[in-house]
């Protein structure tokens, strides 16, 4: 009876963990410093745990719990400044990872569940101020993130999807002058917004927005090189309608004139966060996308017909078209297909007939023509080809209409240099010569049959000297000498001119 009291009372006081057999051991490197020391629990690593570089210096430290990896671990740099810090959890990351700079300094900051980071992601600059806050889904960045400068200014409002920027909007700016640039906020004490509007050169232009601390808006002024402008048409405040979930979470938001939609409105979901926009035009649907808070259309947009028809679709940023779009007859099939680059179309770019089939394939650069452009008729036939250098036409072109066919050099966008035209039998119909878009020298033109048809000079770029026309059997027809353009001679005879005449007078 005493020995079965004496087992139940250890049983109690030193539980059955405790009677496995645990020791302290150290492993060293080749040169004899050690490499790592902690304590094992039937030969196996458990407790806290240290590991050193060959110089050493603490590599990292950590404890075990069951033998697995447990609370904190501190990894370290090889000159015994602190890296990163990693919160475990049966052997998972779970809770706070911290990364240090090679100063020692907070770097950034994630929240961890099950070694996929999950939450809040804060990173930071060298003096310690915030850089960015955003927020992290089964393991990627998702919906608002902020970026902020070194003073603490918002400087980047950020919508993440999947761990791709979705929009991005550039606020509270200066440019190389250290002058204002484009939108800027100023907010209250209480953090809601007073104010916001664009700079230009360190100027406000265009319309500035002004809120009470209820945040409704106050009043509209608008600005050209700081100079306020009266005009009632810009800066009229229209009616605020508000709309709310059964939850009395906002729903949507938007302006109103005489009862009708104008202009964007925002929408929420049940949680009370932004999930999309719509643009009206006097109460007709024309847009849907996501809206900044100047009004301007950023991330995916789909543009309308008047009828409700997709008219277009395609991404913003900061209200400027960018990336891939396509555009649509009011049928559905594809108009043109293309990509921009800050508004400006560049890139291919290819325009379709109603029917389907191709019209023009070009290609652009800074919102020109750049590149070879090729231009089909309804029946897939090739009819206008060449090359565009930023906008102008250049080298060899070829055009075909109908029966007529010419071909000829361009420079600057200017025919330049021998141009010929052909007949659809591939008889020559005219040939001659062009400097700069100006006809030069001796110009002919021939008949289907390749007969003459007249013949004669430019000087100038007028027609200069004598002319000759014939029949479509070679027979002379008639006779003209020019000079600056007009005709002074009919077959050897001279006329007078009106000048000419009321000098006489």
């Amino acid at each position: 009876m005493k020995l079965i009291c004496l087992l139940t009372v250890c049983c109690l006081l030193f539980p059955p963990v405790l009677w496995a057999q645990v020791e302290f051991v150290q492993y060293r490197f080749e040169n004899g410093t050690v490499s790592s020391e902690g304590t094992l629990r039937d030969g196996k690593p458990d407790g806290y745990w240290k590991t050193f570089y060959s110089t050493g210096q603490i590599k990292t430290e950590g404890n075990r719990l069951n033998f697995k990896l447990d609370s904190t671990w501190n990894f370290y740099r090889e000159t015994g400044i602190l890296e990163r810090k990693l919160q475990y959890k049966e052997d998972l990351k779970n809770g706070t990872e911290q990364v240090f700079d090679e100063n020692g300094k907070l770097a950034e900051q994630y929240t961890n569940s099950n070694n996929i980071r999950n939450g809040e992601a804060r990173l930071f600059y060298e003096n310690g101020q915030l850089k960015k806050i955003s927020q992290f889904i089964n393991g990627k960045e998702e919906g608002k993130a902020t970026e902020y400068d070194t003073d603490g200014r918002i400087i980047t409002l950020l919508t993440y999807k999947s761990g791709f920027i979705y929009a991005e909007e550039r606020i509270n700016r200066y440019d190389l002058q250290g002058k204002r640039t484009g939108v800027w906020r100023d907010l209250y004490a209480d953090g809601s917004l007073h104010f916001e509007g664009n700079w230009a050169r360190g100027m406000k232009n265009g319309v500035f927005k002004y809120f009470n601390r209820k945040g409704e808006l106050d009043k509209l002024e608008r600005y050209e090189d700081d100079v306020l402008v009266v005009d009632e048409a810009s800066t009229a405040i229209l009616d605020i309608r508000k709309e709310y979930h059964a939850n009395g979470n906002l729903k949507e938001v938007g302006t109103y004139r005489e009862g009708k939609k104008q202009g964007n409105f925002r929408l929420y979901d049940d949680n009370g966060k932004e999930s999309g926009g719509l643009l009206y035009d006097n109460n007709v649907l024309v847009g849907e996308g996501m809206i900044d808070s100047l009004g301007r259309r950023i991330g995916d947009w789909k543009l309308f017909y008047p009828g409700g028809e997709l008219r277009a679709k395609g991404s913003y940023v900061e209200g400027l078209k960018e990336g891939p779009w396509q555009f649509y007859f009011a049928s559905g099939k594809t108009e043109q297909v293309g990509s921009y680059r800050k508004d400006l179309p560049t890139g291919a770019w290819k325009w379709y007939f109603p029917g389907g089939l191709l019209h023009r394939d070009e290609m652009y650069r800074n919102g020109k023509e750049d590149g070879m452009a090729i231009e089909y008729d309804t029946l897939g036939n090739v009819f206008n080809e060449g090359e565009y250098i930023s906008g102008a036409k250049s080298g060899l072109w070829k055009l075909t209409v109908n029966d007529h066919t010419e071909t000829g050099n361009y420079l600057d966008g200017e025919r330049d240099g021998v141009w010929v035209w052909y007949h659809s039998n591939g008889k020559k119909s005219f040939e001659g010569e062009f400097q700069s878009g100006i006809p030069v020298k001796r110009h002919r033109y021939w008949y289907p049959n390749g007969q003459v048809q007249m013949t004669g000079g430019y000087e100038g770029g007028e027609m200069d000297g004598r002319w000759d026309y014939y029949e479509t059997n070679g027979m002379q027809a008639l006779q003209l000498y020019y000079k600056e353009g007009q005709v002074v001679r009919i077959n050897g005879q001279k006329i007078k001119l009106p000048k000419e005449s009321k000098e006489e007078e």
